[in-house]
């Protein structure tokens, strides 16, 4: 009977920590995924993926904001301030497995398309990659 609670404590352990699904985490969570990601989010760090410089990033008013709906707002101050534009409106979606997202948007008259990696979803911090290796790390806003 000890061997048995053992084993079956074993397996607990081992399905908990292989839940992880992205790399930076987290490895367990009963939120969903959409629930994590649908959030307001600032940006606080970038990571070049060439050199692997990381550098902060102030806080500027710059935002992500996944809507469940599918929406998404989109501000960054660097690109859109010298235009006068608040925010930007567009779609978003997983990928099949979850792994990815990608959203859409259009500035002015130029339509904007990413596809990102999700390296890390936590209900309050969000790592992405772009398809040059390029991370943007977020916390929640």
């Amino acid at each position: 009977m000890k061997t048995l609670k053992y084993t079956l404590l074993s397996i607990i352990i081992l399905s908990i920590y292989s839940c992880g699904k992205y790399e930076e985490g987290p490895g367990f969570t009963i939120l969903s995924k959409s629930a994590r990601m649908c959030q307001k989010w600032r940006p606080i760090q970038s990571v070049d993926g060439s050199t692997d410089v990381i550098t902060n990033i102030e806080s500027d008013g710059s935002y992500i904001e996944f809507v469940k709906d599918g929406s998404i707002q989109f501000y960054n101050k660097d690109q859109m301030s010298f235009l006068g534009i608040d925010a930007v409106a567009g779609t978003w979606e997983f990928s099949e497995d979850k792994m990815q997202i990608t959203y859409s948007y259009d500035v002015l008259t130029l339509s904007t398309t990413k596809l990102k990696t999700i390296k890390k979803l936590k209900i309050n911090s969000l790592g992405l990659e772009d398809t040059n290796g390029d991370k943007t790390y977020y916390e929640y806003y």
